[in-house]
């Protein structure tokens, strides 16, 4: 029920968000050349082990911490640990994760996406630009 107090067809939107997600991951793997990255593989595998422990440790004492350590709390850091390993349809896929095994946290599906395609974009322009100008 949405605040005009009429129903909301739940499953339907999640059949159709989890379908969304699902085809924007199946194209953006199609995509990938794995062979032309064959010779980069252990360089690779080392970054990815240190970006997950750095994301995870940031995560855990930094993020958490500060939205709360609640519910809502893990399945935006959740998100957050998703944009940290690429971008917002991981948060999303992290969160439904998340969600699927111990319930619904509208909150976080209200904040993870609007800050995830509205203000990193327009952050991420403004600390480009002003590096490049600054280099």
């Amino acid at each position: 029920v949405d605040a005009t107090h009429k129903d909301m067809p739940m499953e339907e939107i999640s059949t159709i968000g989890s379908f969304s997600l699902s085809l924007f991951l199946g194209l953006a793997m199609m995509g990938l050349k794995l062979w032309q990255l064959a010779e980069l593989a252990l360089p690779m595998i080392v970054m990815l082990a240190a970006q997950t422990v750095l994301m995870a440790i940031f995560a855990y004492f930094v993020v958490f911490n500060l939205l709360g350590k609640n519910y809502d709390a893990a399945v935006m850091t959740s998100g957050f640990c998703g944009f940290g390993m690429g971008a917002t349809p991981n948060a999303m896929a992290n969160m439904q994760a998340i969600t699927a095994k111990y319930g619904p946290a509208p909150t976080a599906y209200f904040v993870v996406p609007l800050v995830g395609s509205l203000f990193i974009d327009f952050f991420n322009a403004l600390i480009i630009t002003t590096f490049m100008n600054f280099l």
